[in-house]
């Protein structure tokens, strides 16, 4: 499918990419383009609109009188609430995103991310690019925190770094536990 959003990617316009690459549509296509445009290509064409700051239902907005981002919007419309891991990126996304950098120990690490890959960039695809490994490697690490407070026993018993690795990659496949 093709989705469409403002083009000079940020953290939510880099995240929701590859929340939606990841988790809802893995031959998505991406289109940045100025705000003025959408619309009209939207029209012409069918794609999706997101995070346009125009109000469309993969926007911003707002939930229990907090401030959502487009990742929530995308996080909730496609339920993907199962997933812990995937919940705690949620709330780093947010955070970052909407003036909370912070209330989360991450979401100035996804702000300074987003700010040096767009410096060493030319354009909003290379930044996907280059910054999708860091959304991987952010996922993984709350799959990984998750599985040994889970396995905390098991876990402990581990000697090398190695065997925690190889343990945590079993219980990957496992994914999501039953938590």
């Amino acid at each position: 499918m093709l989705w469409v959003t403002r083009e000079n990617v940020h953290v939510d316009r880099v995240a929701c990419p590859w929340l939606i690459k990841r988790f809802v549509d893995k031959k998505a296509q991406f289109v940045f383009l100025p705000r003025e445009k959408i619309n009209e290509f939207v029209e012409k064409t069918g794609a999706i609109p997101f995070d346009t700051g125009t109000g469309i239902e993969l926007d911003h907005h707002e939930c229990n009188g907090e401030k959502h981002c487009s990742f929530d919007a995308i996080f909730e419309k496609y339920n993907l609430g199962k997933d812990p891991a995937l919940q705690k990126v949620r709330e780093v996304v947010r955070a970052a995103d909407v003036g909370g950098l912070d209330t989360n120990p991450f979401a100035w690490g996804l702000e300074a991310l987003a700010v040096g890959a767009r410096i060493l960039v030319e354009t909003d695809h290379e930044a996907l690019e280059k910054e999708f490994h860091y959304y991987d490697s952010l996922y993984t690490y709350f799959q990984y925190q998750i599985i040994k407070e889970k396995y905390a026993e098991q876990f402990q018993k581990l000697k090398t770094r190695g065997e925690r690795i190889d343990f945590v990659k079993q219980k990957m496949k496992q994914w999501p536990l039953n938590i």
